[in-house]
């Protein structure tokens, strides 16, 4: 009996995601929708890769909660890997705010994650964000667009940078060529995208990740797509998955980034 405690709580602990999560914690006070969740990493000793999501909805409609409850694979995955992972609210379009406004409330999330490094134990230079349809656009708008930190400013959290390391994207939307393809340049974040859209999907057609993907080749951008069983984007290799394939391609890359020690 004694030895199959030790071993129910041996598997308990292999089982382990970090402790329990940090629940609607305010990023800033503008807006009552900027708040996030946030997964510390299992315990390593020095600080850990942050994994920061932004939920879909076409800028309408979405919420941070939408993250563990749809994609406990995807969290699960990258706390395996080591990773914190905070999922993000923010304001939206309906609220009377425009798509620019919406950036800068997000950018406001990475800097406020930076601020909170030595407190919550994570790394703020090996940042990775992610997100589904107009949580891909965020992401890479954040990656690709000029830093929005002051570095002038009276404001500790605003002094620092609001750009990811490595982007995350599923599911690209249509807006891409009009909002990020003019954004990319030579040398920046490195992009992984996936979809199993159809080609007939008018929201999400594959051409949108075809797209970025396309771009960052040129522009020697590091970058990798997959695609579904619905379209004719690049397949996995059998014996693997998307989602493991994001994972590594975001370990790589993190890799040569010099840890930074929480300040």
């Amino acid at each position: 009996m004694k030895r199959i405690t030790v071993l129910l709580l041996m598997w308990c602990a292999a089982f382990s995601f970090g402790d329990e999560p940090k629940r609607d914690v305010a990023y800033d006070t503008k807006h009552k929708r900027d708040v996030l969740d946030f997964w510390p990493a299992v315990a390593s000793g020095k600080p850990a890769p942050v994994f920061v999501w932004f939920h879909g909805g076409g800028f309408q409609t979405g919420d941070k909660s939408e993250f563990e409850k749809n994609r406990s694979a995807m969290l699960q995955a990258y706390q395996n890997a080591g990773f914190a992972v905070a999922s993000c609210n923010y304001p939206l379009l309906s609220e009377g705010i425009d798509h620019l406004e919406i950036a800068r409330h997000c950018a406001r999330a990475i800097q406020f994650l930076r601020g909170q490094s030595k407190d919550w134990q994570i790394d703020p230079g090996r940042i990775v964000c992610g997100g589904a349809s107009a949580g891909a656009i965020i992401s890479e708008y954040l990656a690709y667009q000029d830093d929005y930190a002051m570095v002038e400013s009276d404001d500790e959290v605003a002094r620092l940078s609001s750009r990811p390391n490595i982007v995350v994207s599923l599911w690209q939307p249509w807006r891409t060529k009009e909002i990020i393809i003019p954004l990319m340049d030579a040398g920046e974040s490195p992009v992984f995208l996936y979809s199993n859209a159809p080609p007939k999907d008018k929201i999400h057609p594959p051409w949108a990740a075809d797209l970025v993907y396309k771009t960052a080749q040129k522009l020697a951008i590091p970058t990798l797509m997959y695609g579904g069983d619905r379209n004719e984007l690049p397949q996995v290799v059998s014996g693997t998955s998307w989602l493991e394939q994001s994972v590594q391609f975001c370990q790589e890359h993190l890799e040569h980034i010099k840890s930074v020690d929480a300040q």
